[in-house]
């Protein structure tokens, strides 16, 4: 089994594995925390139709979206 690189996610954005921050994205802001698991939206976000969890990391790596200073 390949090593779990989430705490190194979450450390390239200076934050610790289950710690609360603010990511904007297209002009929405909402609670997030890196997991062991993955991105984790917290709130209203859940949708068991589409992975917004992966869609909202895949945009943090690429700019798209940034952790924001409450």
């Amino acid at each position: 089994m390949a090593e779990n690189k989430m705490e190194t996610i979450a450390r390239l954005f200076g934050k610790r594995l289950n710690e609360r921050f603010t990511v904007d994205r297209k002009g929405y802001r909402f609670q997030a925390r890196f997991t062991l698991y993955g991105l984790d939206m917290l709130g209203e976000w859940d949708n068991p139709y589409f992975d917004v969890n992966a869609n909202v990391l895949q945009d943090l790596l690429i700019g798209e979206a940034m952790i924001v200073n409450d």
